[in-house]
Order: C-alpha cells, then structure tokens, then sequence
C-alpha cells in the first residue's frame, strides 16, 4: 500500500429486515459515515465491516440475494450513505462473520457490489475469511477461533456459501428452536462429527489449493495461511463441555467477560510475525465487548470493535450508554508506519479515544 490512509473498523451491527433494535444501528450508520468519513479528505479512506454487519447465514443464493435487498430496502438511508462513500472513493470492505457467511457467495458479493457502487463495483470488497493489509492489520471477524462457531472449511463459501458446509454446533442447536430438546441435541451431536471431519479436510491437497488462490489475494506467504488455517481446532472433547459451561452461567444471569486480548488472538499475531508478516494491530469482532490491549509475546496490538446492537457485553462506555458506538481508528502516514487505537462514536457529540 503506498500513500497515506485512513481506516475506519466496525462490526456487528446486525442489520436485519426489521429495525427493532432499541439502540437503532442502522439508524446510527449513516451519521457516522457522512460526519466521519466522508467529511475527511487527502488520503485514502476505507471502511471495513468486521462481520455480522447483517442477518445472512443458512440460506440458499436466491434466498440470500432477496434478504441482502430486503435488508438495504429496511435500511435505506445506510444504503445511501454507503453508496455516498463508495461514489466519493472510499473503499467499502466487508468481513464474513457466522452471522452474514453468506456474503462470500461469489453472486451474493457481486450484488452488493453492484447495489453500493454500481459505476465502479470494485470499490466494494468482501472477505470470506480475513482482510490483509500489510505490516499494517488484520481484520478478522473472530469466530474462526470459537469452537461453537468455527467453520472450519471457511473458504468454500466463496464458491457456493453454506450449501455443502454443515451448520456449526450453536448454530445447529438454534436452526429449529421449536424442535425437542434431544432433536437439537442430536443435530448439535451431528454438526460437531461433521466438523471434526472438516478439521481433517482443510489439511488434505484440494484446500491447499484454495488456501494458495486466497493467499495470492491477501498478499500473504502461502505457508503463513496455512498456520493460520490450522491455528484453531474444533474438539468435541473440549468443545462441549465449554458450551455447557457458558449456557449454565447463562441462565445464571451471568457472562464470561475478558479484560485482556484473548489467546487466539496472540497466535495468530505471532504466527504472522514468525513468517516475517508482522502487523501493528488485529482486529476482530464477534464477542460484543469493545476493547484495546497488547499482546503478549508481540509487538501487534489488540482491538475488539464490540458492537453497535443493543447486546454490549464489554465494560467500556457503551455498556451504559446506548448513543455511544465503538470503532477502531487506525492511521498509516505516508512511511508507512501506523497509529491509532479504539474509539466511540456519539452522534452528538464526535468521537472520543476509549
């Protein structure tokens, strides 16, 4: 990348065909793009969506074509002012999460494209796995690292979305809350041999070969996205018990809430480094909780983009307050070298650091 950039990072917005959210994302979307992105100028502008940015998983093509427009039609002044950035050269990317997979459907990702920024569609870029900008972040939605929701093959939805590809485990216990409590079970019991044998078959020749085309796409060493790959197991033997565990202190009222980047997320930084990959942060959503800290063991640092729906579950301001939004800033000068950190978005009163 060469010049100077702007990156805005948010995820987790959870756009769907209704909007009764009580805190109002896509109501909150357009202010902040107008008043924050396109009021800036000089550099390179990208704005990056790290997952569950809409309601878009377990459906077939024709299924998510529809609910992608019925989601914009919903949200239409998000649609123009997405379509605003895109017009004005600010690239638009957007990251699967377990939420909104079905964005990697080559079709589905083209019709976003065309919807956002039909006169120049390359302005809109979606990313089946993680985005890549090097020496500088990663932007990955995180639920590759939960064994609940990994989807170990992830890069076959870029082919044909979910249509081949089991259900993760708490997606499979959630596709038919109307079903016996053992029907689900023995659907979870199903989901988790199938990923167990997904785990097998990312490490066999035919994945090799699609890891090599995404590698050539993110500009990362092949032998690097292959650790990365690799870097999270689904296990039933542990899996299970863990679910167990989070659903009991669920109904206890309780939540398991870190204070300190997670484990996964320092693998995966220190795997790149060791491949002379290095970058100054990693980015990812999917746990709710916004926050920043540094990794152990490495230079990069960690920023969780929370979320902008009503289900905070972080202990930073937005927890309470329901008009402020978190985000990560991130600045690259014209050397090359980046800064930058966690933020919160109010439409009434600008942006402060975390």
């Amino acid at each position: 990348m060469n010049g100077a950039a702007r990156w805005w990072l948010l995820s987790d917005l959870h756009l769907g065909v209704s909007d009764d959210d009580p805190r109002r994302p896509g109501a909150a979307l357009p202010g902040f793009l107008r008043r924050e992105v396109l009021a800036g100028a000089g550099t390179q502008r990208h704005v990056v969506f790290v997952g569950d940015t809409f309601e878009l998983v377990g459906l077939a093509e024709d299924e998510s074509l529809a609910r992608l427009e019925s989601i914009l039609i919903q949200h239409l002044d998000t649609f123009r002012a997405l379509d605003a950035c895109a017009a004005r050269g600010v690239q638009l990317h957007f990251v699967c999460g377990n939420h909104d997979v079905e964005l990697a459907r080559p079709s589905v990702a083209a019709h976003l494209s065309a919807l956002l920024s039909p006169l120049e569609p390359t302005r809109v870029q979606v990313h089946p796995w993680f985005l890549h900008v090097p020496h500088v972040l990663v932007a990955e939605h995180g639920h590759q690292h939960h064994a609940l929701h990994r989807i170990p093959e992830v890069l076959r939805s870029a082919i044909n979305g979910t249509d081949q590809l089991n259900l993760p485990p708490l997606a499979a216990w959630n596709a038919d809350p109307s079903s016996s409590r053992l029907s689900r079970a023995g659907a979870v019991a199903r989901s988790c041999l199938a990923s167990e044998l997904a785990e097998r078959r990312i490490r066999e020749p035919e994945y090799d070969e699609m890891l090599q085309s995404e590698s050539l796409r993110l500009a990362l060493d092949e032998a690097a996205l292959r650790d990365l790959a690799r870097l999270s197991r689904f296990r039933t033997v542990s899996a299970l018990p863990r679910a167990a565990t989070r659903m009991m202190l669920a109904a206890a009222g309780h939540r398991i809430a870190g204070e300190v980047g997670p484990a996964a997320a320092r693998r995966f930084a220190r795997t790149l480094e060791e491949h002379g990959s290095g970058v100054a942060w990693y980015v990812s959503g999917h746990t709710h909780r916004a926050l920043e800290s540094a990794l152990e063991g490495c230079t990069t640092r960690y920023i969780n983009t929370g979320t902008w729906c009503s289900d905070v579950r972080g202990r930073g301001p937005d927890q309470l307050d329901h008009r402020s939004f978190p985000y990560a800033l991130v600045d690259v000068d014209s050397n090359g070298a980046a800064s930058g950190g966690l933020r919160y978005w109010r439409a009434d009163g600008g942006s402060a650091a975390a």
